[in-house]
């Protein structure tokens, strides 16, 4: 893995971006019935897509790698991104394409919601000389699984110049063919379901462990209200608390926003490594030299991020302030 010098985009990301549209309802329909919308919104959309608007928010330079259509919908797309300052050069944009869309219903008493995808019909992107550029240009690689082909290119391209990967492992994505994947990256984070199916145990702490000793660097499992483990490069465990809302509106983005905000913070740290460096080193050897205290304040800022996030309808649009996260976590 070769030097890990100063870079122009802190975090690049590969996956699907979409447009949300939400649906706030009293009950989800058993059958044939007619019932009144409670409230309605759109926002953007997409795991990685959402991670990145997250991280831009909180002051990261973020670019994004993606097929869409040329519609109406892919228009949203592209003006979401700009509100979060992520740079979309790098999406291709396809004539006659549909873009992604989900219909969520949302029921107002518990958050809980019912997802409705139209997959994009755009084609894969394909893995251009401008995107190894742009991962090259990149501190962090942040990827979940989607677009397969171009995201294994990526990586090669990664490990060669030394670019840190980032796994979101998100419920219900593990199959046997992310297992190298996962081993591959250095920041795995994934969902109690992915942990599981990927370690075997459904221990938490154990499964932290299993995801660090298989290669990850900083390796973490998010179990919702219930907070978030981590084991950082050093072996050192952490359990990250959550913050409890009384209510819960809609918990779309709760974890990308986790994301997000974890890697808006370590970009903080990566850049301070890197300010007080004597040597050259790669993005392994800088997250081994980030400090545990650096590590602690990323998770814990990620966890109030992902539970204020819950107090509006969407996975960007209730994004708070660093103000409002401040004074959650204490900093006030």
């Amino acid at each position: 893995m070769s030097a890990f010098p100063q870079k122009h985009i802190d975090i690049v990301g590969i996956g699907a971006s979409t447009l949300d549209r939400f649906i706030v309802v009293d009950h989800y329909p058993t059958g044939r019935e007619v019932q009144q919308v409670i409230s309605s919104t759109t926002d953007g959309g997409g795991p990685v897509a959402t991670a990145l608007a997250v991280a831009g928010k909180y002051g990261a330079r973020t670019a994004m790698i993606d097929s869409i259509g040329d519609d109406m919908v892919g228009r949203h797309i592209l003006d979401d991104f700009k509100k979060y300052n992520v740079n979309t050069e790098a999406i291709q944009v396809e004539s006659g394409a549909n873009s992604g869309v989900a219909t969520i219903l949302v029921k107002q008493s518990t958050g809980e919601r019912a997802v409705f995808f139209e997959r994009s019909t755009a084609t894969e992107p394909k893995f251009l000389d401008t995107h190894q550029q742009l991962i090259g240009s990149a501190y962090i690689l942040h990827i979940n699984g989607r677009h397969r082909q171009l995201m294994r290119s990526a990586i090669e391209v990664a490990k060669e110049v030394g670019t840190i990967i980032s796994l979101d492992g998100g419920a219900q994505r593990y199959d046997e063919d992310m297992k190298p994947i996962t081993e591959d990256s250095h920041i795995v984070i994934v969902a109690r379901d992915y942990a599981e199916k990927y370690t075997g145990t459904t221990n938490l702490e154990d499964a932290c462990r299993i995801i660090h000793e298989r290669g990850a660097c900083i390796a973490g499992v998010t179990d919702g209200a219930n907070g978030s483990y981590f084991v950082w490069p050093d072996g050192t465990s952490y359990r990250c608390k959550p913050f409890p809302q009384d209510t819960v509106v809609d918990t779309t983005g709760a974890g990308d926003s986790f994301h997000g905000a974890f890697l808006a913070r370590l970009v903080t740290c990566i850049r301070k490594t890197m300010d007080t460096a004597q040597t050259n080193m790669n993005g392994q050897e800088v997250l081994m030299h980030c400090a545990h205290i650096d590590l602690e304040h990323a998770a814990i800022f990620a966890s109030a991020v992902a539970s204020l996030n819950t107090q509006g309808i969407g996975g960007r649009s209730p994004l708070p302030s660093l103000e409002q996260v401040h004074k959650l976590i204490g900093l006030e």
